[in-house]
């Protein structure tokens, strides 16, 4: 149908950031903040009944900024001019679908940065990990080695397989496990362990985590999705140690296909397995005959011409990211009460945490830094402890105490990281904090109006002139 002439015109005059704001969902969401269907009828009842470890560990509700909205987002998706193009040139070529020719260039690009023989594109992160853990040949018997700090979905994955995760604590001062944490874990079944790299920040027992699985006739799957670029403690890329890595390409990571991932792994006879798991298990002898469940997890041929040109700007992307840590340790140093994330021999994180004294304080510093526009991220709240385990099987694990990776999710917070960020923003954020601590008093002013990173976005993707 055509749009009416005054319909039209309220289109064109609404930004399309409005529009996403206001759109519907098709169909009514009864719980759209957690939707858990006929289990508990109630959502306050959802909370009440759950265990007090859960409940008195639980965040608190999100602050919310001024009259003036947020002024510092914490990640922005950076992507250039390029980008756009290459997507312009598949739509009118009709290389739209998983079986273009895009993502066979990103694989190859991947394969390149990586020096790996395979790569496949995926849907998102999770399903690359879905997929390499298939791979695995895991099953209801297996037990996972899994950081208890790490973000949900590599939980998830590992149940969706039929095996159990088994939550490692963080290593003192680290926002990893670190090889004894694995091993003290570890159990007669277990078959896999997943390094997540936290945050991009490497885990610093990587290789001595890979030989460990070596000799145990482990899998060793490294979740590169906060660590794509970033690099060990001996200068390799993270995503070289274990038998299969995986990826996310979504919008808040340094490189992105607005959603999207990878998995790729070191040894060539995976390629075919791979390349069937993430397309249905087809079999390529027999083109509607399948020997096993798989899932749909290929990426279209949109994402991966968007994404496509980016990675070769991933490690320039990445030095920027070092930058930034630098502006931030430099100017949060020595401030009483405040801890700057862990840092390793290369320190090129992801975002860049703090940790505070104590849940109190960090709560009010993200409610200060708000008031001022500066968005920031709670750290990630431990498996163990998320209310899923109450609501399924593993009702009882969050008996279990890992102090670091609690202590972790309490006091830490992530500031502004993203690649439109300058050192006059960097020297903001941080007098805001500083000024919560009394060191200082509050910057007069911000060096920045609303929708500045929009408009240093638009300038990115002006049309070049001929």
């Amino acid at each position: 149908s055509v749009l009416a002439p005054c319909a039209a015109a309220r289109m064109a005059e609404e930004s399309p950031s409005s529009r996403m704001q206001d759109a519907q969902t098709v169909g009514k969401m009864w719980n759209p903040s957690l939707y858990i269907g006929s289990i508990i009828a109630n959502p306050q009842d959802r909370v009440s009944i759950l265990p007090p470890r859960i409940k008195e560990s639980m965040p608190s509700p999100e602050p919310k900024p001024g009259d003036g909205g947020w002024l510092y987002r914490v990640l922005e998706p950076y992507y250039s001019r390029e980008c756009v193009d290459n997507v312009m040139q598949a739509m009118l070529g009709g290389q739209i679908s998983s079986g273009a020719a895009w993502p066979r260039r990103l694989a190859e690009n991947i394969c390149s940065l990586y020096q790996v023989p395979v790569a496949l594109p995926t849907s998102s992160g999770a399903s690359a990990l879905h997929v390499a853990l298939l791979a695995c040949d895991l099953g209801p018997q297996d037990h996972v080695l899994v950081p208890a700090f790490t973000m949900v979905a590599v939980a998830n994955m590992v149940k969706l397989v039929g095996a159990k995760p088994i939550y490692c604590d963080c290593a003192p001062g680290s926002l990893n496990p670190s090889k004894e944490e694995f091993l003290g874990k570890a159990t007669p079944r277990t078959k896999a362990v997943i390094v997540c790299h936290t945050y991009g920040v490497a885990c610093k027992d990587i290789a001595s985590i890979a030989e460990l699985c070596k000799e145990r006739k482990w899998w060793l799957v490294e979740d590169i999705c906060e660590a794509m670029g970033s690099l060990a403690d001996d200068g390799n890329l993270v995503g070289t140690f274990g038998d299969f890595s995986v990826a996310s390409l979504y919008a808040n990571k340094p490189i992105t296909a607005g959603d999207g991932g990878w998995v790729h792994a070191k040894d060539a006879k995976h390629h075919d397995r791979l390349k069937s798991l993430i397309n249905h298990g087809f079999d390529p002898a027999y083109h509607f005959l399948h020997f096993e469940t798989a899932p749909n997890a290929k990426m279209n041929g949109l994402g991966a011409a968007f994404v496509c040109s980016q990675v070769k700007e991933l490690p320039d992307i990445m030095r920027f990211r070092g930058q930034l840590a630098a502006w931030y340790r430099e100017q949060l140093a020595g401030v009483p009460g405040l801890k700057c994330m862990e840092q390793r021999t290369h320190d090129a994180p992801w975002v860049f945490g703090v940790e505070t004294a104590d849940r109190r304080s960090r709560d009010q510093l993200r409610d200060h830094l708000a008031s001022f526009g500066i968005e920031t991220r709670n750290y990630f709240f431990a498996l163990h402890l998320e209310p899923v385990n109450f609501y399924s099987e593993d009702a009882g694990v969050y008996d279990i105490v890992l102090p670091n990776a609690e202590r972790a999710a309490q006091v830490g917070l992530y500031l502004p990281t993203h690649s439109f960020l300058e050192q006059q923003d960097v020297l903001y954020v941080c007098g805001v904090v500083k000024a919560f601590y009394g060191v200082g008093s509050p910057p007069a002013s911000a060096p920045r109006s609303a929708g500045w990173a929009d408009a240093k976005r638009s300038r990115l993707l002006a049309p070049s002139e001929a």
